[in-house]
């Protein structure tokens, strides 16, 4: 679970649209490309194949629209 300010957010979602970002796959020994995610603690970073991206990545685009929608509320 993953906990952002509205900028926060803003700022991570940005940063995984670049395009070096999202062509960083890399073949792990089980044969599966991977995008490696890596976080403000050097110890954590998480790994994604393209399948599990491209989900975390349509949660990410809910939660933006979500947000545009509590702005609105609010």
């Amino acid at each position: 679970m993953l906990t952002f300010s509205d900028a926060q957010f803003r700022s991570f979602k940005k940063y995984t649209e670049s395009p070096d970002f999202n062509e960083s796959f890399y073949r792990f020994p089980d044969g599966e490309s991977r995008l490696i995610l890596h976080t403000p603690n050097a110890d954590i970073c998480f790994a994604f194949t393209e399948d599990e991206w491209t989900d975390f990545y349509a949660a990410m685009e809910e939660a933006e629209y979500m947000c545009g929608v509590y702005r609105l509320i609010y």
